[in-house]
């Protein structure tokens, strides 16, 4: 199953970010996300791919997609690393009330995620409620965390 892309996000992506024209899903999206990300930069420039989920801050529910589907496809530490500190991190600063229960429901049910949401940190001003939520989510895998450089969980 495909899940496209709103049209005005292809524009963005495609006009502001200078993805490649073929970039209408989120799965097209990932590929190329996690093709970019496989290993931490030479220099301190980021691929396109970085710019192009930057944009999905506003489209919550296509970010939480990508966050998934990025998840399950991610083969390196570094991968998770990007994602935890990119769009992860921007889905709980920005839409954390709204997907609380699904981020809490997401840890329960994956290591992986637990994994990933150890390179989340708070953005300025979180609610406190909020915080301690995710705190509790990712509490099962702080000890082999990303800070802590345990090994990436399975699938």
């Amino acid at each position: 199953m495909t899940t496209p892309l709103p049209p005005e996000l292809v524009s963005i992506l495609c006009n502001e970010a200078s993805a490649p024209e073929d970039v209408r899903t989120v799965e097209a999206l990932v590929d190329l996300w996690l093709a970019d990300n496989a290993e931490e930069p030479e220099g301190e420039e980021f691929p396109w791919s970085v710019l192009c989920v930057f944009e999905l801050r506003e489209y919550p529910e296509v970010l939480w997609t990508f966050i998934r589907k990025a998840l399950t496809g991610a083969t390196t530490i570094w991968q998770v690393v990007m994602l935890a500190a990119g769009p992860l991190e921007d889905l709980v600063a920005e839409h954390g009330a709204e997907f609380i229960d699904r981020i809490e429901r997401e840890a329960r049910h994956s290591a992986r995620f637990r994994f990933a949401l150890t390179g989340v940190w708070p953005q300025g001003e979180e609610d406190p409620t909020l915080w301690a939520r995710i705190e509790k989510a990712r509490a099962a895998a702080m000890d082999t965390g990303l800070d802590m450089g345990g090994p990436l969980p399975p699938k």
